[in-house]
């Protein structure tokens, strides 16, 4: 990563970015909610062109004309061989090198000379953002990812793995 400090007059601001170039993800999300057994799961938007297996009223169709008219306009293979698994595949493995705005602080710290009558040595506002932005080719949420977040025995596995939020803090110091 790199986190840069710059100062302004009463002006601060402080910038994180973190990046990582040359590793893989796993997506097993692709194999999971684009085989014939999901219904009506659109989490990565692959469902729509995707090879079904499974019609809407969520019965399995094993009809080859049934299934032709199914997926007449399908441009994605299914992963599933049958409505109730998925297999691994290299098809999911992708280029997870990512750039991320971690982390930006901006702050201003009121002039010494009006804090001190009030009987402030020093006052400063400042509001900090958290994840801002990510760079990525990958079609996940987030690259950054390990299917257990308790162990890092899956690192680069996307499996479900919730993506990182977003937030923004609002503050005050106060020197008395």
């Amino acid at each position: 990563g790199l986190n840069q400090q710059f100062t302004y007059k009463n002006f601060d601001l402080s910038v994180f970015v973190n990046f990582q170039f040359g590793n893989d993800v796993y997506n097993a999300n692709k194999l999971e909610f684009t085989s014939g057994y999901t219904i009506n799961s659109n989490l990565l938007a692959l469902m729509n062109d995707r090879w079904r297996n499974v019609d809407g009223q969520g019965q399995v169709v094993r009809d080859p004309a049934a299934l032709a008219k199914l997926n007449a306009n399908a441009s994605l293979w299914s992963p599933s061989t049958s409505a109730n698994s998925f297999y691994p595949h290299t098809w999911a493995v992708e280029d997870g090198g990512f750039v991320r705005l971690n982390n930006i602080t901006l702050g201003y710290t009121i002039p010494v000379d009006l804090t001190k009558r009030i009987k402030i040595q020093r006052a400063r506002f400042y509001v900090t953002g958290n994840n801002l932005a990510i760079w990525t080719d990958y079609s996940g949420y987030d690259p950054e990812v390990s299917t257990r977040r308790n162990a890092g025995t899956t690192p680069g596995v996307d499996y479900s793995a919730y993506p990182r939020s977003r937030s923004f803090i609002f503050g005050v110091n106060l020197s008395f």
